[in-house]
């Protein structure tokens, strides 16, 4: 079996594994609130199993792997007419993948470092709105950047196949993470209640498992 064509499905099957780890972590139920200084915390954390947030963890790692395999499988089936962009594809790739993880968890551990506060009582809120406004500050410089890096990975796919280094229909150029981010955008601006959670939640990473789709399509 060609090796791209591996790469590919691990990528589609590592989005979908993001999809599954954002499910755990973000799912967080009706009459949720935002709280905290910088509203970074949110107030159904106290009734999810804390397990959820630690699964969620390892489903990301093992979910990112493959993204990052898919990222590579479009860079080297375009390598040969676009080094260029080959070479940025597969860098941003496989930065935003290992950014994806560091995300990921730092947004699990917040929500246990808020269960562990707060299982000393409501009294305890100062010290994890204080905690945990010190963690946001430090992780958001480094989210920012890894957020962006893995839009760019996302936009160089988009590129292929609009130049048509990719064989795959020009329409699949919508198949990415920033037009999935949108949509689920629009889903909360329509009705913020009902679409509080799904699909919004999930939409980036399904985003993300589009490459692996494109990727395997462009080598069928």
């Amino acid at each position: 079996m060609n090796t791209n064509l591996i790469y590919s499905i691990a990528g589609l099957i590592g989005g979908l594994l993001c999809c599954v780890g954002d499910v755990l972590f973000d799912l967080k139920g009706a009459g949720n609130q935002k709280l905290g200084t910088s509203k970074n915390i949110d107030s159904n954390w106290l009734k999810m199993a804390e397990w959820r947030f630690g699964t969620s963890i390892m489903i990301a790692v093992i979910g990112d792997i493959g993204v990052g395999l898919g990222f590579y499988s479009i860079a080297d089936q375009i390598s040969g007419m676009h080094p260029v962009l080959s070479a940025v594809t597969g860098l941003t790739g496989y930065a935003g993948a290992v950014g994806g993880v560091l995300i990921h968890s730092s947004l699990c551990i917040q929500a246990v470092i808020y269960k562990r506060i707060m299982s000393g009582g409501e009294e305890n809120f100062s010290i994890a709105d204080h905690t945990l406004e010190g963690f946001y500050k430090a992780i958001m410089p480094p989210f920012v950047l890894l957020y962006l890096v893995l839009m760019t990975a996302d936009i160089c796919v988009v590129i292929a196949v609009l130049n048509g280094a990719l064989a795959v229909p020009k329409w699949m150029a919508l198949l990415n993470s920033v037009v999935f981010l949108l949509i689920g955008w629009l889903f909360r601006a329509i009705d913020p209640k009902k679409f509080q959670d799904l699909p919004g939640i999930i939409m980036p990473s399904l985003g993300l498992a589009m490459v692996g789709l494109t990727g395997i399509i462009a080598i069928l």
